[in-house]
């Protein structure tokens, strides 16, 4: 169970380095660079709220989206991303861990509530909302 914990946070530092990495590259600065809109919406797990956790939002250049990523965290089931660090629609890739949010050991998070969460999904270019709802068995993308 500790080495899932690790695995985990390990991917979600990976996750946020290839973001800010991205950032870097692209151009994170609200003077320059595409508008970027405020994403929100709800986290659940089986119906209910994810206590803690992240979405990262990583443009899916394979769609031919090149702008920005973006990340959220999620807090009692509801995450937001900045309107100046958001999104600027189009196609993305999105991953999502949660956690219990039950402080176990280094982990103030607590415990992994499934493995890391993938999916893609197509955002408008203006300030939206979008519900995820991760299955009991996540698997393969919707």
């Amino acid at each position: 169970m500790k080495d899932r914990n690790v695995e985990l946070r390990v991917r979600r530092l990976l996750v946020g380095l290839w973001i800010s990495c991205s950032c870097v590259i692209l151009g994170c600065s609200s003077s320059s660079g595409p508008a970027r809109y405020e994403l929100s919406g709800k986290v659940t797990f089986n119906g209910r709220p994810v206590p803690v956790g992240e979405v990262s939002l990583q443009p899916d250049g394979a769609q031919g989206n090149t702008g920005p990523g973006s990340i959220a965290m999620i807090k009692d089931g509801q995450y937001k991303t900045d309107p100046v660090t958001g999104v600027v629609g189009g196609a993305y890739l999105v991953r999502i861990a949660g956690f219990d949010g039950v402080p176990v050991g280094d982990s103030s998070e607590g415990t992994a509530l499934f493995p890391m969460f993938q999916t893609k999904i197509e955002l408008p270019a203006q300030a939206s909302t979008y519900d995820f709802e991760i299955p009991a068995a996540p698997g393969a993308a919707r």
